[in-house]
């Protein structure tokens, strides 16, 4: 987010997380940002739009090897989407990259690196890759996991935190929806 208080990435941000994929593809490359981080958020926004819409040769054609690291970890995921039969191979590696020293700072790695655990039903491993993050979209994903583990205790400390971050953000909202919903159905 740029530090002036607007956030230019907010519609297609809002675009993205609530399933709008194709508007968020459509108007990423007609945004002007301010900034060469907020342009990489910027695409790793659109090429996440693409992997949510399985368009995963998108990805894998244009995300190239002079890419950002950011970018790279978007990658990595749409690869894992994409070849069934490489899914383990990148798995090892990535609990390689995991072993090693992680910069904390690449939240999309971070995530990303979440988003295959999670597919490859290792949530110990996706909550741990998880909780070295103070990113919203990381702890979304952090009460996702949380839920889908039936651990709801922890998943609504997990929200509490979101909304002492950001109560308003879509994340967190979405995140609060999850929850109503997961204790609404285990109490049926």
């Amino acid at each position: 987010m740029a530090n002036q208080g607007i956030d230019q990435l907010f519609d297609i941000r809002t675009a993205f997380l609530t399933g709008n994929y194709q508007q968020c593809i459509n108007e990423a490359p007609k945004l002007k940002v301010g900034s060469p981080e907020l342009a990489v958020e910027k695409d790793v926004l659109m090429y996440r739009a693409y992997i949510a819409q399985k368009k995963y040769g998108v990805v894998l054609d244009e995300v190239n090897s002079s890419s950002s690291p950011e970018l790279q970890a978007v990658k990595m995921y749409a690869e894992y989407l994409s070849n069934e039969s490489r899914r383990d191979a990148i798995t090892r590696e990535l609990d390689g990259k995991m072993s090693g020293s992680v910069d904390l700072s690449n939240n999309t790695f971070l995530l990303m690196a979440a988003s295959i655990y999670y597919h490859a039903q290792d949530y110990d491993s996706a909550l741990r890759t998880l909780h070295q993050s103070d990113n919203l979209e990381c702890q979304a994903l952090m009460v996702q996991t949380l839920l889908k583990i039936d651990r709801i205790d922890l998943a609504k400390k997990e929200l509490k935190r979101m909304q002492d971050t950001d109560e308003d953000s879509v994340l967190t909202q979405l995140a609060q929806a999850w929850f109503n919903l997961s204790v609404v159905s285990t109490s049926l």
